[in-house]
């Protein structure tokens, strides 16, 4: 069984559904797996698209210790170019759901002490080596909220 050591948090980057995020993912990346394990649309509906055991393509060189969530949105509706935190209070739950999920599973493995809850941009190579990601390191702004301080009441 792999080791655990980051669930992530991913959004869209825009307002498509399932079925046009697996095609952008098989015919434009030419990936053969999912970028993630959970989808979760604007009403909440959490749509599991890989086996926790399995590994996913979220963030290049993590993929075999993560897990990865993505929440559909996450830019301006009117500027898709503009990150902007668009989740919905279902949204939210099904995160929160959707990260406990996660860490039961895991605790059937391992110990979870030492497992964190990161965003996307959290993987930003850390330029000024002053041990915080800060805004203008960030490669992106994937979920577009920090997910380390939303999250980290759930690590206690």
């Amino acid at each position: 069984m792999r080791e655990i050591k980051h669930i992530v948090i991913h959004c869209s980057a825009g307002y498509g559904d399932r079925k046009s995020i697996e095609k952008f993912w098989k015919e434009t990346l030419g990936w053969k797996v999912p970028g993630y394990h959970f989808l979760i649309e604007q009403d909440g509906t959490v749509h599991k698209l890989a086996a926790l055991e399995s590994v996913t393509n979220g963030v290049k060189g993590f993929n075999t210790s993560s897990i990865h969530i993505c929440y559909i949105g996450g830019v301006d509706p009117k500027n898709v170019k503009r990150a902007m935190d668009s989740r919905t209070d279902a949204q939210k739950a099904g995160l929160i759901n959707c990260i406990r999920e996660s860490l039961e599973w895991a605790k059937q493995h391992q110990g979870v002490r030492n497992v964190k809850i990161l965003g996307h941009r959290d993987f930003s190579p850390d330029k000024n080596g002053n041990g915080v990601i800060e805004p203008w390191e960030r490669i992106k702004e994937c979920p577009s909220f920090d997910a380390i301080l939303e999250y980290q009441w759930m690590m206690i």
